[in-house]
């Protein structure tokens, strides 16, 4: 027997046949029932019309403040795509719902467009992804966190090829978010600088025995606790003391880049870890509420090819 659908996922999987359908599934789900102008925000806007009555061929509004056209497109991540918005719907739908992600290859053959068209949707979807600087803390309310540290990267090409695997250090919150920062170098300062900016410091902090997370735990007012890895102690008997919970992050984190995109480079590894993060922290929701967060995150947002390699400021 098939189990309800989700209202959501009905009009998606109607949007991604239909260009017509697509435009209005991007508008319901970017501004509700309150349309307004991308540029100067006024809410007295209309739809332009052809001479038959119906939208015109480009589906643009006009804002009464301004005066100003614009689209469902403008100030996105799709602004000034030649694409097809059913392929930006369709796109957005694979990438929450694969629960490791959809590689290029994949969406272009399922989409029918060419494989650099679909990295260039890919990689803005996931830009958009990111958690905003905005975001609240880790561990309010005394809540535990665990930090850890691994390596991505993968095997040389080539015989003789040096390939250095990229530091990512993740933060997460037992029972909520998760927060992955790729590192250049993972030391005592820039950890401590990720988790000053990040978690609140009245959390309990869970590590394993890495001196490099001593100096920032000693700040914690509920705490530093640590299990020691290399004696084989992943959790102490009787207590609530380990760090497997960010572990099992960093198993789904790994499975994905290693069994669906086979090879990540460093320079791209950041907008593949908002991805990643952005379907943990939405993972209490159902794959139409994720789809339609992941379409609002994309309101306001543009990415130039220097915004999706750029490091993180530690």
């Amino acid at each position: 027997m098939i189990k309800n659908a989700s209202p959501i996922l009905d009009e998606l999987r109607r949007a991604t046949g239909s260009e017509a359908l697509a435009v209005e599934f991007m508008e319901k789900h970017r501004w509700g029932n309150s349309p307004a102008c991308p540029r100067c925000g006024d809410i007295n806007v209309y739809k332009m019309l052809g001479k038959n009555g119906e939208r015109n061929a480009d589906y643009r509004w006009r804002c009464r403040g301004c005066l100003k056209m614009f689209t469902v497109r403008t100030g996105t991540i799709f602004e000034e795509s030649r694409l097809p918005l059913r392929v930006w719907v369709f796109a957005f739908w694979r990438a929450c719902a694969s629960k490791k992600g959809i590689s290029a290859l994949q969406l272009s053959r399922e989409m029918e467009i060419t494989h650099r068209s679909a990295l260039f949707v890919l990689r803005r979807i996931r830009f958009a992804m990111g958690t905003p600087v905005t975001a609240p803390k880790l561990g309010r309310n005394k809540g535990t966190v665990e930090i850890d540290e691994t390596y991505v990267g993968g095997k040389p090409r080539m015989k003789g090829e040096a390939k250095e695997k990229t530091p990512v250090v993740a933060i997460a919150e037992r029972g909520g978010d998760v927060r992955f920062f790729k590192m250049q170098r993972v030391t005592a300062d820039t950890v401590g600088r990720a988790i000053e900016a990040n978690v609140d410091l009245r959390a309990r902090l869970m590590t394993d025995e890495a001196a490099i997370y001593r100096p920032a735990g000693e700040f914690f007012g509920g705490g530093h606790f640590s299990v020691k890895h290399s004696a084989g102690e992943y959790a102490k008997p009787g207590t609530d003391i380990h760090s497997n919970s960010v572990e099992g992050v960093f198993s789904l984190l790994k499975r994905g880049i290693y069994g669906t995109y086979h090879s990540v480079s460093a320079k791209h590894l950041g907008n593949y870890l908002n991805e990643f993060e952005f379907r943990h922290n939405a993972r209490r929701v159902d794959d139409g509420e994720r789809i339609a967060k992941a379409i609002k995150s994309a309101d306001g947002k543009r990415l130039t090819y220097e915004q999706a390699v750029k490091d993180a400021p530690w």
